[in-house]
């Protein structure tokens, strides 16, 4: 917190998909000056070894305690999966991450089938593992791999993105209606779920996310006007194809921010 009273939170996303982590963070927080980091060059990280997006998530991580952070939200199942645990335990400042919401659609709908939609290593890694066997034999989780998808909602395809979650909707409907969305991307396609799909229940980590952020930093719920939050939104990536839909996703978080291309490694190199 700096002389002001104010905390400095970087968040970040292999993509634009943290965005919705931080719409739900930017509406029960004030006075925090939010860094939005998304690593689009190297996205998706759904496809890539563990090692890399390790490597990724240290650059990204280190990028942000350079901008002198309080806290670092990886809005990205991935990438929580792969290096949070890892960077957690040498990091001078708390490091938030997510986690599919498959104990609140367990809990709140027993003896029920629950379908998990994420990546291939958000999948396959032992956090995600670990979190299915906790539960009782009665709870039958269905994971379902969405490899692709976040790619698409980063470009702006979003009729394709539909098209391409509605296949996977399809194949597991007739045996669930309760679904996990485990990747921050496939929350902005929630309504669309909801309008196509209105019997089923969604969960995402979400709001957890923000509640863990919330108890670490000691942050009381807010009232009153939330355009105290500040937001700056950096892109890593040379495309500016990129920057139209940042802006209209940032609009629906805050009127008040900013969109910039940068390197990680080599600094601004547009605004």
């Amino acid at each position: 917190m700096n002389s002001f009273g104010r905390f400095k939170v970087g968040v970040f996303d292999s993509g634009l998909g943290g965005l919705s982590v931080l719409r739900t963070i930017w509406k029960e927080t004030n006075n925090i000056d939010f860094i939005y980091l998304a690593d689009l060059d190297n996205s998706p990280y759904g496809s890539k070894s563990k090692r890399n997006i390790l490597q990724y998530s240290k650059i990204a991580y280190e990028y942000l305690v350079d901008k002198n952070c309080d806290a670092v939200v990886f809005a990205c199942n991935t990438a929580t999966s792969a290096a949070a645990e890892i960077l957690r335990s040498n990091s001078k400042i708390p490091i938030i991450g997510m986690e599919p919401a498959v104990k609140p659609a367990v809990i709140e709908n027993p003896n029920q089938s629950v379908a998990v939609f994420a990546t291939d290593l958000t999948l396959k890694e032992e956090k995600f593992q670990n979190l299915v066997s906790s539960f009782s034999e009665s709870a039958e989780i269905i994971p379902v791999s969405c490899e692709g998808l976040a790619k698409l909602i980063d470009n702006d395809l979003w009729d394709e993105a539909w098209d391409f979650f509605n296949t996977r909707i399809k194949s597991v409907i007739s045996k669930t209606k309760i679904f996990v969305l485990g990747c921050t991307h496939y929350v902005f396609l929630k309504e669309r779920i909801l309008y196509n799909y209105p019997d089923v229940k969604i969960y995402d980590g979400n709001l957890g996310t923000n509640n863990r952020l919330k108890d670490v930093l000691n942050i009381s719920q807010h009232s009153g006007n939330d355009q105290k939050n500040g937001l700056d939104i950096l892109l890593n990536t040379s495309n500016s194809d990129y920057v139209h839909l940042t802006g209209r996703i940032a609009k629906t978080i805050s009127s008040c921010h900013t969109v910039s291309l940068i390197n990680t490694n080599l600094g601004k190199i547009h605004a």
